[in-house]
């Protein structure tokens, strides 16, 4: 049986191993707090675009964008209860991706037409949904945000300017943080470069980064979720001047662009009050206004226009406008081949095996590995929201 290439994890439409490998699974799409009822958006996905909307009683529903009479997307038309008309010949869709109402065309003709509609999710802020064939695997959840003390969370949302794997292996190598975030990082004096060690656990990768534990230089922890979420103790920035735990789904749009969707653990605002169970209270705090978008730098940055150091040292977004230059400087689809890697860069070598052994297993026909987090809470060096200064 021809195999096809097990390396190519950037080509992610749904012919494609690696697109076949994603659909696999949950994705967020959207955050809940940019989704209007009455209001649709088109939501990409893996070279695939999506009509997303909430209806008028509040449900979300994801439908194929296209609208099958004359191909016009159904993101443009009008939400009328929980149904999408379509803007071109006012054809009526219901959740379910039934037609109930064509305008022009006899009766009957309605009932032979249905598109598909794709399972979909709420959950901590965030709009999920699932892609794949078949009955969606089971929904995951995380205790270390849901048994969160004393904390409330944010839901952010950026776009990547490359492949989605190339944001992934970032989350594997902690070594990059002591360079590529030396500014935004600056406050806190992370100067001791760990030891890396990984593992491939029953739910992806458990990654360590192990120093001398003096002052901050506290020994870190990473876990990769496959197939592609990263949660880790994340260090003060910016935006966030404090220790905290924070989730990420890098989640591919195109094979050359990329979007991050995250939840962190966020001090209460002043005058806050939690839920009284001694948990997250369930206020979403989204983002702060970043004022100028990360992209808008990187891009000038990336065409030679500025330099990474021209950046004010206290923009909140500096942490993305690193990274995002360090990824897409590799350009939009890396060539992975002509890599160099070292002994730091254990998690990437690893990774890439996973990635490699579960595409063959596809192409194939072969059983695939299932993964299955615990379902008590991952361990983490910071569990919650931490102060710098706890550490001294």
């Amino acid at each position: 049986m021809q195999t096809g290439d097990t390396s190519d994890f950037a080509h992610v439409g749904p012919e494609t191993l690696a697109g076949r490998y994603l659909r696999r699974f949950w994705h967020p799409i959207a955050r809940s707090a940019d989704l209007e009822p009455g209001r649709p958006v088109r939501a990409a996905f893996a070279n695939e675009h999506f009509t997303l909307y909430r209806g008028q009683s509040g449900a979300v529903v994801l439908l194929d964008d296209r609208c099958p009479h004359r191909q016009t997307s159904l993101a443009f038309g009008w939400v009328e209860d929980d149904c999408i008309r379509c803007l071109y010949h006012g054809w009526v869709f219901d959740p379910a991706g039934q037609c109930v109402e064509q305008p022009a065309e006899n009766a009957a003709f309605a009932a032979k037409v249905k598109i598909r509609a794709y399972p979909v999710r709420e959950y901590f802020g965030l709009v999920y949904g699932y892609f794949g064939a078949g009955e969606p695997p089971e929904f995951p959840r995380y205790p270390e945000f849901e048994e969160a003390t004393g904390a409330d969370y944010s839901v952010n949302a950026h776009e990547v300017p490359c492949s989605w794997f190339q944001r992934l292996e970032n989350d594997v190598d902690e070594v990059h943080v002591h360079f590529v975030h030396s500014v935004s990082t600056r406050a806190i004096g992370l100067k001791e470069l760990p030891e890396i060690t990984v593992t491939e656990t029953d739910y992806g990768i458990r990654r360590e980064g192990k120093r001398s534990g003096a002052g901050v230089n506290v020994p870190r922890v990473g876990h990769l979720m496959m197939p592609n979420i990263n949660m880790t103790d994340l260090p003060p920035s910016p935006e966030m001047r404090y220790w905290t735990v924070h989730l990420a789904y890098r989640v591919p749009m195109t094979d050359e662009s990329s979007m991050t969707f995250s939840i962190r653990l966020k001090k209460p605002e002043p005058g806050a009050e939690g839920n009284g169970h001694g948990k997250t209270s369930g206020a979403v705090k989204n983002r702060p206004d970043w004022g100028v978008d990360p992209n808008e730098y990187v891009e000038k940055i990336l065409a030679g226009k500025m330099r990474l150091q021209d950046v004010d040292p206290d923009y909140p977004a500096l942490f993305v406008v690193e990274d995002n230059v360090a990824l897409a400087g590799q350009g939009r689809i890396t060539e992975r081949h002509k890599d160099r890697l070292g002994q730091s860069d254990k998690g990437i070598i690893l990774l890439r095996k996973i990635w490699e052994r579960e595409l063959r297993a596809l192409a194939e026909g072969r059983p695939l590995k299932v993964w299955s987090r615990p379902k008590h809470r991952l361990d983490l060096a910071v569990t919650n929201i931490r102060e710098t200064a706890d550490f001294v």
